[in-house]
């Protein structure tokens, strides 16, 4: 099983979760200007790594990973890549890895299904509903975070509703802030939330519907079309 993008290819089998439009949109999403070094929390399959690789061309990404099995995949299609040379793919767990580089942007597509039944993969469970809390990602990124630097995530809404008042108390400012619907029809179901340390002037807020018609809606594409084929890539 696998993935196609403009420019790389992703395998996914050995990963408990799959290539999703969650990430697909974070990463097309987080600005990148100005960034050399970019931490990705929980990498997975190394998507949204290659990501933003792809879009900063000087940035060195660090991407970490608890699973081993996907450790070695996200290594293998790091490899694969046009960027090796500026990925590496480290398997830790957020809760204890601790470095002294500092890192402009920060990124993370949490397992945030903590309310749902155990899956029946011991892998896909660590990946879906994981044993860390969403704030122990926070509290990562806090810690490697340069001054000025932001981190950003992907949650359902009602998830990232209830964290808000948790990260506001834990020293962090909301200054971008993404709804996304399926269709303009569904109410919002997923937000990316961009935080930093220091005061935002305001919040930056949108919205993207995913879908219309029968098709992907021309906002969508246009934001993904760096690495979606069905994307518009100007």
């Amino acid at each position: 099983m696998g993935f196609q993008c403009r420019q790389f290819y992703i395998k996914d089998d050995q990963c408990a979760m799959k290539v999703s439009t969650d990430s697909l949109i974070l990463g097309s999403y987080v600005p990148v200007t100005g960034v050399s070094h970019v931490l990705d929390l929980g990498t997975g399959s190394g998507l949204l790594a290659l990501m933003l690789a792809q879009r900063a061309p000087a940035t060195q990404v660090t991407a970490l990973e608890l699973e081993p099995a996907a450790v070695l995949q996200a290594q293998q299609n790091v490899a694969a890549s046009p960027w090796p040379h500026r990925i590496q793919v480290r398997q830790a767990d957020v809760q204890d890895w601790r470095e002294a580089t500092q890192f402009e942007l920060v990124v993370c597509n949490p397992p945030y299904f903590n309310q749902q039944l155990p899956s029946a993969s011991a892998t896909r469970e660590l990946a879906r509903q994981g044993t860390t809390e969403l704030l122990e990602w926070a509290h990562c990124a806090a810690a490697h975070l340069s001054a000025g630097g932001r981190f950003y995530w992907i949650l359902p809404l009602s998830v990232s509703q209830r964290i808000a008042t948790q990260m506001a108390a834990n020293g962090w400012y909301l200054v971008d802030s993404l709804a996304i619907k399926t269709t303009a029809r569904k109410p919002v179901k997923l937000m990316v939330q961009g935080w930093q340390r220091e005061p935002a002037q305001q919040v930056n807020t949108e919205q993207l519907t995913v879908h219309e018609g029968a098709g992907y809606s021309t906002a969508f594409r246009r934001l993904t079309g760096e690495f979606y084929l069905a994307g518009q890539s100007t």
